[in-house]
């Protein structure tokens, strides 16, 4: 807690435009859930962290869901960005690994498990799918992705490749969150040496899929 107190008191208020204290109040929510459990902090914690009132965060973010909601969106856009960077590189769809290890590495992160975990447990999933069905990144991942695959005709397999992208993002969700259990169920305990060969037995099913069931070869 003396940890936790010396994060919250480190930042006095001051003015700021609108834009600039919204992105410095999801920074501190950031720094404050990186330090502590949802359910041990409040919006109290966030807005002394960021240096503005209780009430401006208020303004900005409504309610305490409504602000982890922001963080974790904030988050889920920027793995998205990421991937979208990463599918420009030449040859990256042969190389399918390193997608996945982007996706288990921004999943496996302390602060988007813990948000994640908090929405579903506070019976607020509905709010996650919101985002996702407003936000539609899998779809522009997939679009990306046909593209590529397809330049002459990119959206031919896109509703095949969005199949491909729920399946491996859902696997990846599924492990990272209950990796102790599953692992356990084959009589093995968590590693880092597991959690590369879960990721690489993914990344070679996705390549087969890709390969066998649509007749694709991603180009090298």
């Amino acid at each position: 807690m003396a940890r936790i107190r010396r994060i919250l008191s480190r930042h006095p208020r001051r003015r700021r435009a609108p834009e600039v204290a919204r992105l410095e109040i999801l920074d501190a929510a950031d720094r404050v859930f990186t330090a502590s459990q949802p359910d041990q902090v409040g919006l109290k914690e966030v807005a002394r962290e960021a240096g503005v009132s209780h009430a401006l965060v208020t303004h900005y973010f409504g309610t305490f869901a409504e602000l982890i909601e922001a963080v974790l969106e904030r988050r889920v856009r920027a793995l998205r960005e990421n991937i979208l960077i990463k599918l420009r590189e030449p040859g990256i769809l042969a190389r399918p690994g390193e997608l996945i290890a982007e996706l288990f590495a921004a999943l496996d992160e302390p602060v988007h498990g813990r948000l994640m975990r908090w929405l579903f447990a506070s019976e607020r999933p509905g709010a996650v799918q919101a985002f996702m069905f407003r936000d539609q990144g899998l779809r522009q991942i997939a679009q990306s992705i046909g593209a590529t695959l397809t330049p002459e005709a990119p959206s031919t397999h896109t509703h095949e490749i969005e199949l491909v992208l729920v399946t491996a993002v859902s696997c990846a969700y599924g492990y990272v969150f209950a990796k102790t259990a599953m692992v356990g169920s084959i009589g093995r305990r968590s590693s880092t040496e597991l959690d590369h060969e879960i990721q690489t037995t993914l990344a070679k099913m996705v390549q087969a899929h890709l390969r066998m069931q649509l007749g694709i070869m991603p180009p090298a």
